[in-house]
C-alpha cells in the first residue's frame, strides 16, 4: 500500500489522548506521528478522507467463540468470524473452543493455522475452555464437554493442539487440578481459572501452582461473600492474576463492572465471549451441534434462557467502560489492547508506536467505528466514508 496520512483529532497513547496529530502510514507500519500543522507538506491525495478521526490501536480479544452467524469449525466459518470482528476494530483474536474430542481439537488447530494466512486480523491461537471444569459451574457448557482432571490427558491435549494452544481454563478445586495446572504451565500454556466453585484458599493455591488468569470474572463462579470471597475476591486481590471481564451490559451489572474496574483496571482484559450467533438480529434463532441459541436482550441464550455468551464485539465493551463515570474511552481501550498484549508478552501489539504495525481503529466523535486498518490496509469503512484514492 502507498503512504497514507490520517488526520487525528486525538489518538490513544498509553491511556491518554494526543490531540491534533497526523499519523503517517507507509506500507504496513506507522512511519511517523506529526503535529497537524505539518499537513501542508503532503498532497491532499495522501489523506484518508477529510475527517479528523479519533484514533485507537486495534483491539485484542482473548476470548471469542466466533461470530458472523456461521459456526467457525471450517476455514470459511472462521474467516467469516474473523471479518465480523475485524470490521468492529478487533485486530487480534484468540479463538475459544470447548472440548469435544481430541480429533476435533487437532482439526481445529489445522483450521486456525490455515485461516491465519488470509484472515483480516491476527489469529493468536486457541483458548481451550475446559475440559477440566466444575460441572456445577459449567454455565452453558455441555456436560459432555467436561472431564475429570487427569494429568495423563494433558499430554494428549497438548499433542492435539500443538503450538496453537495458548490459554486453558481449569477449575482449581477439582481433584487432580494441581497436577493438571502444573503440567500446562510447564508446557508454556497460560492457565486461567474459571467455571469454578473454588474457595479463596483454593484459588490462591492455584496461583502458587502457576495460574495467571481468570476467565470471565464474576460469571460461572462462586458468588463473592464477605467471609468467603472465593475466586472473585482472589482475582481482585491477587496481583499475579489478570482477569477477563465481559462488558456487554448483560454479563455483569453496572455496579459490579464499576467495582471490578476500580479495583483492578491495570490487570483486567476486556473480552467479547462472542458465540457464533453474534451478528444475527435480535430474536434470531440458530442451531448447531444440537445446541439452539437465540439472540435475546443483547446476549446469546439457550432455549431455557441460560446465558450462553456474548453477541457484541469487544468494541462494545470499550464503549460501555468509556461511558462510566470517572472513566474515559482512552483508558477503556487499554483493557482491550495494551493489557491483553502485556499478558501474552507480545511487544508492539495493542499500541500505537512509530515503527509499529498500523493496526488502527478510526472512530467518529460519537465513537462509532468509521474505518479499520490492519497492517496498513483498510479492511473496513463505513458506507458513508469515501474510499481511499489510488
Amino acid at each position: 500500500m502507498k503512504r497514507c496520512i490520517i488526520r487525528a483529532r486525538a489518538l490513544a497513547m498509553d491511556g491518554e489522548p494526543w490531540e491534533d496529530k497526523l499519523l503517517v502510514i507507509n506500507g504496513k507500519r506507522i512511519e511517523s506521528i506529526l503535529p497537524s500543522s505539518s499537513a501542508s507538506r503532503f498532497s491532499s491525495r495522501d489523506f484518508v478522507g477529510s475527517r479528523r478521526y479519533l484514533v485507537f490501536p486495534g483491539l485484542v480479544d482473548l476470548h471469542c467463540h466466533g461470530g458472523g452467524g456461521i459456526v467457525p469449525t471450517s476455514l470459511g466459518g472462521l474467516l467469516a468470524a474473523a471479518y465480523y470482528h475485524a470490521s468492529s476494530g478487533t485486530s487480534a483474536l484468540m479463538l475459544s473452543l470447548l472440548y469435544t474430542s481430541l480429533e476435533d481439537l487437532a482439526r481445529m488447530a489445522e483450521v486456525v493455522a490455515k485461516a491465519r494466512v488470509s484472515a483480516p486480523l491476527r489469529l493468536l491461537g486457541i483458548h481451550l475452555e475446559g475440559p477440566f471444569l466444575n460441572p456445577d459451574a459449567r454455565g452453558a457448557i455441555p456436560r459432555e464437554s467436561l472431564r475429570p482432571a487427569r494429568v495423563a490427558e494433558v499430554a494428549q491435549i497438548l499433542k492435539a493442539l500443538g503450538s496453537e494452544l495458548k490459554i486453558v481454563t481449569v477449575a482449581p478445586e477439582l481433584p487432580g487440578a494441581e497436577e493438571v495446572i502444573r503440567a500446562f504451565v510447564e508446557a508454556g500454556v497460560i492457565v486461567a481459572l474459571g467455571h469454578s466453585l473454588a474457595t479463596a484458599e483454593q484459588a490462591h493455591a492455584a496461583v502458587e501452582w502457576g495460574a495467571r488468569m481468570v476467565t470471565h470474572l464474576g460469571n460461572a463462579m462462586r458468588p463473592f461473600h464477605q467471609r468467603e470471597p472465593g475466586l472473585v475476591g482472589t482475582a481482585l486481590s491477587e496481583e499475579r492474576l489478570t482477569a477477563e471481564i465481559i462488558a456487554d451490559g448483560q454479563h455483569l451489572a453496572p455496579e459490579t463492572l464499576a467495582m471490578f474496574v476500580r479495583a483492578k483496571a491495570g490487570d483486567l482484559v476486556l473480552v467479547s465471549d462472542c458465540r457464533w450467533i453474534a451478528g444475527l438480529p435480535e430474536g434470531a434463532h440458530a442451531e448447531s451441534g444440537g445446541e439452539t441459541l437465540e439472540v435475546k436482550a443483547g446476549a446469546a441464550r439457550q432455549e431455557d434462557g441460560v446465558l450462553a455468551g456474548g453477541v457484541s464485539p469487544v468494541w462494545k465493551g470499550v464503549a460501555t467502560l468509556g461511558a462510566m463515570h470517572g472513566f474515559t474511552m482512552w483508558k477503556a481501550v487499554q483493557l482491550a489492547s495494551h493489557n491483553p498484549a502485556k499478558l501474552l508478552g507480545i511487544r508492539g501489539l495493542g499500541r500505537i508506536t512509530v515503527g509499529g504495525r498500523a493496526d488502527l481503529v478510526l472512530a467518529g466523535p460519537d465513537f462509532s467505528v468509521r474505518r479499520v486498518f490492519y497492517g496498513g490496509e483498510e479492511i473496513f469503512r463505513a458506507t458513508d466514508e469515501p474510499p481511499l484514492l489510488p
